[in-house]
């Protein structure tokens, strides 16, 4: 359990990090341009996120034919405290090292659960 907590944690510092560098799009809207436009690396939603703004991610990933991976951890109010931004869902890394190891810390994560 402490373990699965700490990947979290490792996951949320890189996203800190990832801000920082300008390498993150918050908010839902942002995201779904980003599919369309940018060159998004991973999707992070929070675990609290409305079905419906799932459903509109997934569709849209669907729709735009890229294989952007999509993680669900945290909740929306510990992950905006944590990046200094306004109650957010879904955020976008557009960063292949960054998104990389946050998917690492993420399959590590799953393995403890």
């Amino acid at each position: 359990m402490s373990e699965m907590k700490d990947n979290t944690a490792r996951i949320v510092n890189l996203m800190q990090f990832a801000r920082k560098a300008g390498k993150v799009i918050a908010g839902t809207e942002a995201c779904l341009r980003a599919l369309h436009g940018k060159d998004l690396q991973l999707l992070i939603i929070a675990s609290d996120t409305a079905p419906r703004t799932i459903n509109r991610i997934e569709n849209a990933t669907a729709d735009s034919g890229k294989k952007v991976p999509a993680i669900r951890i945290s909740r929306r109010a510990e992950l905006s405290a944590a990046l200094g931004l306004f109650l957010t869902a879904v955020y976008g890394i557009l960063d292949r090292q960054f998104a990389s190891k946050m998917l690492e810390y993420h399959a590590a994560r799953q393995v403890e659960e």
